[in-house]
């Protein structure tokens, strides 16, 4: 008794504290429940097994047989094959229940069919208990088993099923995609082995190679992904997918100069515009902005008519303070797709970037014509705003040059003065 109370007041004094420091009462409780209710389901997921395995027709048991049992089970299979469910039921269950040889084992496979047809997943789910409890390597019984565990939300039961199934069928991928990523909910390692093995079944798939990695990171901690990728690319050097693999790798974990080696390799081949932009990543993070550009101009050939290629070569020349090359690729953009908000958006930041620029060649002076300047920059996005998709991100680039586009007072104060400062010649 003294236990429970000592157990209460730290309760109490648990809730008081989280009240005083800001978190309120509510949330505390929430969590306390939520993390009881956790609990709860762990304890519930130990014991797969319903408690309750009893159906309707556990009372033919006890019936004396009217017939041979090889008649009653070809009663109830003549219904079953002509999908007369319900009348195949009672046979099945019948024999299942007299017999002990492989009519019983065939009898109970197909009740379980019937009632997973019907959606009946209960009744599915104490049919494949029933059975695999006297035949325990029926694996359409495992199969139907662990759909119906994972579907229901409990998951840890549906594990031992799979690994029988990949047991009896060890080059089975989707099973053993679907163990791995089960491993992964169970926060179990064995995950990895799994996905190895779905790799190994389908080496040329990037996807199944991808969530290794991603599954190697996860268990093994950031950047294990890299290595891996790192040894099978230097073992396999003239292959594409691995360099490809290594490549993504690198770039995800911000080694871009170690992507350039097996990137090259790639778009040596047959290069894709996925791979030029991958590579187009790596240059721009490098700083290495014309060679981006190259092969921007590469992936146009591939689709010549995208306008966001042409806005990205735009922001390359921006890099370089190459403004009117910019806007010439910007002005390609709205030819490929008029009133693109996104071509404006991109022009109206050329116009900004231009503006640090020229005042560093000014010797940092600021002058009446840079607020100028930024109200042309204001005005093209003015334009943006006619595009539905980047009206609230027009209006916020506003927002932004309020304070230093011309006010009233500027506007007096410097009556008839133009942009007339070289460095600006480019937005004539």
């Amino acid at each position: 008794m003294e236990e429970i109370i000592m157990r209460l007041l730290n309760m109490s004094t648990f809730l008081l504290l989280m009240f005083f420091i800001g978190l309120p009462v509510t949330q505390a409780l929430a969590q306390f429940e939520d993390e009881e209710d956790e609990f709860k389901e762990e304890k519930k997921v130990e014991n797969c097994v319903p408690k309750n395995l009893s159906t309707p027709y556990d009372s033919l048991a006890n019936k004396k047989l009217e017939d041979d049992i090889r008649l009653i089970y070809n009663f109830g299979y003549e219904y079953y094959k002509n999908k007369n469910y319900k009348e195949a039921l009672p046979y099945l269950w019948t024999v299942f229940l007299k017999d002990s040889s492989k009519r019983a084992r065939s009898s109970i496979r197909k009740i379980a069919d019937i009632y997973f047809r019907q959606g009946m997943a209960d009744s599915t789910i104490i049919a494949c208990y029933r059975g695999l409890e006297r035949f325990p390597d029926i694996m359409i019984l495992h199969h139907y088993a662990g759909i119906l565990e994972e579907k229901s939300g409990k998951f840890r039961c549906a594990i031992p099923h799979y690994e029988k199934l990949i047991e009896k069928d060890s080059t089975n991928i989707n099973y053993l995609k679907k163990l791995a990523f089960l491993y992964y909910k169970d926060d179990n390692e064995n995950a990895i082995k799994i996905q190895e093995r779905v790799v190994k079944l389908a080496p040329d798939n990037s996807e199944e190679r991808d969530m290794l990695a991603e599954l190697i990171d996860y268990f093994l901690g950031a950047g294990e992904s890299l290595s891996n990728r790192r040894e099978i690319y230097n073992k396999n050097p003239d292959n594409v997918e691995y360099a490809l693999d290594y490549a993504k790798a690198a770039v995800q974990n911000g080694e871009y100069k170690e992507a350039l080696k097996p990137l090259n390799l790639v778009i040596s081949k047959k290069p894709t515009d996925k791979d030029y932009l991958l590579r187009v990543e790596v240059y721009e993070n490098l700083e290495q902005y014309s060679n981006a550009i190259s092969d921007l101009k590469q992936v146009l050939k591939l689709k010549p008519k995208n306008a966001d290629i042409m806005l990205r070569i735009a922001n390359n020349y921006k890099q370089m303070n190459a403004f009117s090359k910019a806007k010439y690729w910007i002005g390609k953009a709205l030819s490929a797709k008029p009133g693109y908000g996104k071509a404006y958006i991109v022009w109206g930041e050329l116009i900004e970037a231009s503006v640090p620029y020229c005042q560093s060649v000014k010797k940092g002076k600021r002058k009446y014509e840079d607020k100028l300047v930024y109200l042309e920059a204001y005005k093209i996005y003015e334009r943006a705003k006619k595009d539905p998709s980047f009206r609230s991100k027009a209006k916020t680039k506003q927002s932004y040059l309020k304070n230093l586009i011309p006010t009233e007072e500027d506007k007096f104060m410097h009556k008839g003065e133009k942009i007339s400062s070289s460095c600006y010649d480019w937005l004539k």
